[in-house]
């Protein structure tokens, strides 16, 4: 899985970080769904632009951010690409900017 990955610390509570969460996420259109076993968000379909995937974990104290774009349509959409390269560059700038949106409300 080629997958960008960003770990952010936050103090508090962890539901008060994941409504957070959710909120950015929301407000970006994206969508909580079931990706291959894994719950995941995403925005779009692959018809008109690059389908955005957001994955969240946590460690402890600390959010685990995965971001990566799939350019194509449904299970014929191609595999995961980071969010490094410019193959898709304008989708993975999209997920980057909701990833920097969580940390700058979580830190």
């Amino acid at each position: 899985m080629a997958r960008t990955m960003m770990e952010i610390p936050f103090a508090g509570d962890q539901q008060t970080v994941e409504t957070a969460v959710r909120g950015v996420l929301v407000a970006d259109k994206y969508k909580e769904i079931d990706y291959n076993g894994e719950t995941v968000w995403k925005m779009g379909t692959g018809l008109a632009t690059a389908m955005h995937f957001i994955k969240t974990e946590y460690a402890g104290q600390t959010l685990r951010l995965y971001g990566w774009v799939q350019i194509g349509v449904g299970s014929a959409g191609g595999k995961e690409r980071d969010l490094t390269g410019v193959v898709g560059a304008i989708p993975k700038k999209s997920v980057k900017k909701t990833m920097e949106k969580i940390r700058a409300v979580i830190s």
